[in-house]
């Protein structure tokens, strides 16, 4: 029987984390990385998890780390470089400072995800780019966008087939990203 599920998880951990002033996605949250959360709900769901990441401390988790293919370009080129490095069609995208997100919102996402190039969830009537179900047919747009010094994520999924998917009744806690260390207590 063939379990292949045909898909790979790309976690992006690739942010400056300005406000933090420590790369997020190693901070501790009850005594556990915050990436960890990511990679634990993911991997059930993927054949490959890989880390977007030019930090080499992301290697001690036991997955490839890909550094961005171009450089100081934010979540578009993080994912743009997540899809080069993939082996599948088919790619869960997600952030390393989500850990509250879950496996039941990404299976909802890979339902609706068949006949289009980016899957999206929107709740609150806000759109969350850094989560969803990205294909590898995006990699010419995204590299076109880059080329030209385009850095938005929202104008750059104008130009593809992209799915909003209202993920309305899932909790608002699953969309919440961690960006200062007072969050981080706030949310513990």
């Amino acid at each position: 029987m063939n379990t292949s599920k045909n898909r790979t998880a790309i976690i992006l951990s690739g942010g400056k984390s300005s406000r933090m002033g420590i790369d997020k996605g190693l901070l501790l949250l009850n005594g556990k990385p915050m990436i960890q959360y990511v990679i634990d709900v993911v991997t059930p769901l993927v054949d490959e998890v890989i880390i977007i990441s030019n930090q080499i401390e992301y290697q001690r988790f036991g997955l490839p780390v890909y550094e961005d293919l171009i450089k100081d370009a934010g979540p578009l080129a993080g994912i743009y470089t997540g899809l080069k490095y993939s082996k599948h069609d088919k790619n869960i995208v997600v952030s390393c400072d989500v850990p509250f997100i879950s496996e039941k919102l990404f299976q909802y996402l890979i339902n609706f995800c068949t006949n289009y190039d980016v899957t999206i969830p929107i709740k609150n009537n806000k759109t969350h780019q850094v989560i969803g179900i990205y294909d590898k047919k995006c990699i010419p747009i995204f590299k076109n966008e880059l080329d030209n010094n385009q850095r938005k994520m929202k104008v750059a999924l104008e130009k593809i087939n992209l799915n909003i998917v209202d993920a309305n009744q899932f909790d608002e806690k699953e969309f919440t990203n961690i960006n200062t260390s007072t969050e981080l207590k706030n949310i513990a």
